[in-house]
């Protein structure tokens, strides 16, 4: 079973690890920052698909006040094409 939740401060090192299995980091970004900065904000979350007691998916969401956006969206290669995204 997947329950997708807010991230909670333990959350980090697992959701940067999802990052990176999925190509996602850029030499120019700091992911714990970005992680940071999402959960702090009135405007922005990070949500997480948890497996089996594991993160498997995770998407950070953001809210400028006149459009939404999607930024750090993964879902673990093994758990691809299982409809998580």
């Amino acid at each position: 079973m997947t329950a997708f939740r807010e991230v909670e401060n333990p959350d980090m090192e697992s959701i940067v690890t999802l990052w990176k299995r999925c190509g996602l980091l850029r030499a120019w970004n700091d992911p714990v920052r970005d992680i940071e900065l999402a959960a702090k904000s009135e405007n922005s979350t990070i949500l997480v698909g948890v497996a089996h007691g594991t993160i498997v998916a995770s998407v950070m969401v953001g809210h400028d006040g006149h459009r939404g956006a999607i930024y750090y969206l993964a879902v673990d290669p093994g758990f691809q094409k299982k409809g998580y995204g």
